[in-house]
């Protein structure tokens, strides 16, 4: 059963950027948006690139290697050469502390 899990403090991950974490196992990135916190896997479907080594465009994420694209709510393509979504996972925001929810 899965649980949210405290992984940094919102004021660690300006608006525009992302910062890679592993935790319970899970390789993931949180990246903060005009939108909000959200947090997807560390590895391109595409090749396995570190996604975290990429650039946050909007509420997307780019990979460094070949340019795939990853909407950061769903994990869903939205550029290829990647065809498959990456894992996304659920974050909250608590007294000013970023909780990912992990298995």
């Amino acid at each position: 059963m899965g649980q949210f899990v405290r992984a940094t403090a919102a004021e660690d991950i300006p608006e525009g950027t992302m910062k890679t974490f592993e935790l319970k196992h899970t390789r993931f990135v949180i990246a903060h948006t005009a939108e909000g916190f959200f947090a997807v896997a560390d590895e391109c479907s595409h090749d396995g690139g570190p996604i975290g080594e990429g650039n946050v465009l909007g509420n997307e994420v780019r990979c460094p290697r070949h340019g795939a694209r990853f909407d950061l709510k769903t994990g869903a393509v939205t550029a290829p050469p990647a065809v498959a979504p990456i894992d996304s996972y659920r974050v909250k925001v608590e007294n000013g502390e970023l909780f990912v929810w992990l298995d």
